[in-house]
């Protein structure tokens, strides 16, 4: 990756500054980057219009974790060793020729694709997105510390107990279980929005709040 290639080369690259910027905003809008700007989220939205099957909520959702603290490690090592010695925008990107682009593309592809394919819809945001560690200690930060910030908000008592909401999570949360006990919070909510979409009595409600 080209955070890491500029972190060996002890420079503030564009991608570092992206992804400062990332964790910041799950301070206030907890995993909302993924559903509504990441592009691999996309992708499988895309893709989920063809496989109904749903990925799993098992113990490989741990796998992220191990990916994530060897991308951030390598990068945090990078910059100890080198230092910090410039900041340049523009590196890594202004010498990418075409070629490499289709290839970093379909390399992504690749990844998203065969994985959503083998273990269900959104499997590649569950299991192997070293983003979605960032965006979860950030909504638990938020979480600690009551920042204000974007949530679901429930009302139990309008609750008919149908299940369409968790029919429609994508990342096949037990919606229904969580509105019923009067509290919206699972690690791997992305703040969609389907549950709230779905439910017909307004059981569900996006709020910005502590």
């Amino acid at each position: 990756m080209i955070v890491v290639a500029a972190a060996w080369k002890g420079i503030v690259n564009a991608s570092f500054v992206v992804y400062s910027l990332i964790f910041l905003t799950s301070l206030f809008f907890g995993r909302a980057f993924c559903s509504w700007f990441c592009p691999g989220c996309g992708i499988q939205e895309i893709l989920s219009a063809g496989i109904r099957k749903k990925s799993r909520n098992s113990k490989a959702v741990y796998l992220k974790y191990i990916i994530f603290t060897i991308w951030l490690g390598t990068i945090v090592t990078g910059y100890l060793m080198t230092g910090i010695h410039s900041v340049d925008l523009t590196f890594g990107m202004t010498d990418i020729t075409l070629a490499r682009k289709i290839i970093l593309t379909a390399g992504a592809l690749l990844i998203i694709l065969p994985v959503t394919v083998a273990f269900g819809r959104f499997a590649s945001c569950k299991y192997v997105c070293w983003m979605a560690p960032f965006l979860i200690f950030g909504t638990r930060i938020r979480d600690f510390f009551h920042i204000r910030g974007l949530r679901l908000n429930v009302s139990a008592e309008k609750c008919t107990g149908c299940g369409i909401c968790t029919t429609a999570c994508p990342m096949n949360l037990d919606v229904s279980a969580q509105v019923q006990m009067g509290e919206m919070k699972h690690d791997e909510c992305i703040l969609c929005g389907n549950c709230l979409d779905s439910c017909k009595k307004g059981a569900i409600k996006f709020t910005f709040a502590k």
